[in-house]
């Protein structure tokens, strides 16, 4: 029976390799016309390839997921120097990963559909109170940038990826964090800045001073050094990636070399509130999971090594400049702080997106932003909507612990990390890094929803 199925299947197998093949004997020699008669073959290209890339999407779906989340963390470089390299044309494709992720999002949510639950409805409550207010003050080009993080998480919720497969991700996701943490030692203790300054200065002026050098965030007060972005945007970037690798690290890997490799990231990154969020992130981990004694072994490891290693990175003056309280950019994360909150008390519905934020500034001269996700969010949207996002991660968190698995610890230790990196720099928007924060938080909510489906009351289902 099967020898007969596998005879009937054959001869359909090959007409589609043969059709295959003429598809694509006809597309090159088509290209190859067009170039003779003086025309561009590119767009034609481009179409095909798009066309291929979307039906392997449809075919395998959590696989090009998979292989997109792993690409995100050295996309925007990546980007960078396609934009330097390439035609002009692709400075047009940015937020591309977003569309992407989306596509696939959709593709996964048609298979699998999803069940709403607490966490789901306070974000859907938040988008809505934003989409109220968005025609009075609003950008619509700043609230996609704001709420970019939902596309990560949702999809999470529609992965439908097995226990194997998660633990496969997870796995995957240490190594290939580490090997980008090294990579980035070689700016830092090799070719220095130069590369990237000449990179920025021709297709991310934004990131330098005045056109002429790395913007401080690449440098710190009492530092002569270079912070490491390796493959990301900048330091304030790539310190919360290494948080979270460190933090997937702690729960699913025993092996000390690709954590050590993770953490030697975080300390050359310089950037104190992924320093304090990785700390608050591991010690609950050490709880929750029962392993107090790995926990000492690791701190006093570390703090060994990060005392040897003050000198050799010069951080004496950093170190200083911090515990007098001298630190120029410490000042201003104060002024900063405290300017959000007089803003949100004063406008407690706030003053739109089109006047505070990242993408704002670009458009709107007296627009501005303040060092912290929570004052940013809340003085764009008022205090209605923070306070549902808030209930979102608390809801996360919730449902996250309570499985009491690798991957529910993995999750609401991300959510206690970034929730307290949120509170001192303005990185909710950061699409790269919302991929690898959500995305596990969006998986944890779905087994814990699997998980308590039978002792829960029956909610509605989205059905594509």
């Amino acid at each position: 029976m099967n020898v007969a199925a596998q005879a009937i299947q054959r001869p359909g197998k090959t007409l589609a390799v043969g059709l295959g093949l003429c598809a694509t004997a006809f597309v090159l020699l088509l290209s190859a016309l067009l170039y003779e008669l003086g025309m561009s073959p590119a767009p034609i290209l481009l179409a095909v390839a798009g066309a291929a890339l979307l039906a392997v999407a449809f075919r395998y779906p959590l696989a090009c997921t998979g292989a997109f989340l792993a690409f995100m963390p050295v996309y925007p470089l990546t980007f960078l120097i396609a934009k330097f390299f390439a035609p002009s044309a692709i400075g047009h494709l940015e937020g591309i990963d977003r569309v992407v992720l989306l596509l696939l999002t959709c593709i996964l949510w048609w298979r699998n559909g999803v069940k709403l639950i607490a966490p789901d409805w306070f974000l859907i409550a938040a988008v809505g109170i934003t989409i109220l207010r968005l025609p009075l003050d609003g950008s619509m080009l700043q609230t996609a940038s704001d709420f970019g993080f939902i596309i990560a998480y949702a999809a999470g919720r529609v992965a439908g990826m097995t226990s194997d497969r998660e633990s496969i991700w997870a796995k995957r996701a240490v190594w290939i964090f580490a090997a980008v943490s090294v990579l980035g030692l070689t700016e830092v203790f090799g070719f220095g800045e130069a590369p990237r300054t000449l990179l920025y200065l021709s297709v991310a002026e934004s990131s330098t001073v005045n056109g002429v050098a790395l913007g401080p965030p690449f440098h710190a007060g009492g530092f002569a050094g270079l912070r490491e972005s390796s493959t990301m945007l900048g330091p304030l970037h790539f310190g919360p990636m290494c948080m979270v690798a460190l933090i997937i690290w702690w729960a699913y890997s025993r092996r000390p070399i690709p954590g050590i490799m993770i953490a030697t990231g975080l300390v050359c990154s310089i950037t104190r509130s992924a320093w304090v969020g990785a700390a608050l992130a591991i010690f609950f981990l050490a709880i929750v999971m029962g392993q107090r004694k790995r926990l000492f072994t690791y701190v006093s490891l570390a703090l060994a090594l990060f005392v040897a290693a003050v000198p050799f990175l010069g951080l004496s003056d950093y170190l200083a400049a911090n515990k007098s309280g001298s630190d120029v950019s410490l000042g201003q994360h104060q002024d900063s702080l405290l300017e959000g909150l007089t803003v949100v008390a004063s406008h407690p519905l706030g003053l739109g997106s089109a006047n505070i934020g990242r993408q704002a500034e670009k458009s709107n001269e007296s627009a501005t932003y303040f060092e912290s996700a929570y004052l940013t969010l809340a003085g764009e949207y008022g205090i209605p909507t923070i306070l549902c996002l808030l209930g979102f991660l608390l809801a996360a968190f919730r449902v996250s612990l309570r499985q009491r698995t690798q991957l529910g610890y993995t999750a609401a230790a991300v959510v206690i990390g970034f929730g307290a990196v949120l509170m001192f720099a303005s990185l909710h928007d950061v699409f790269p890094l919302a991929c690898w924060l959500w995305f596990p938080v969006g998986l944890a909510v779905t087994s814990s929803s699997k998980q308590s489906r039978g002792r829960m009351v029956p909610g509605p289902t989205l059905e594509p």
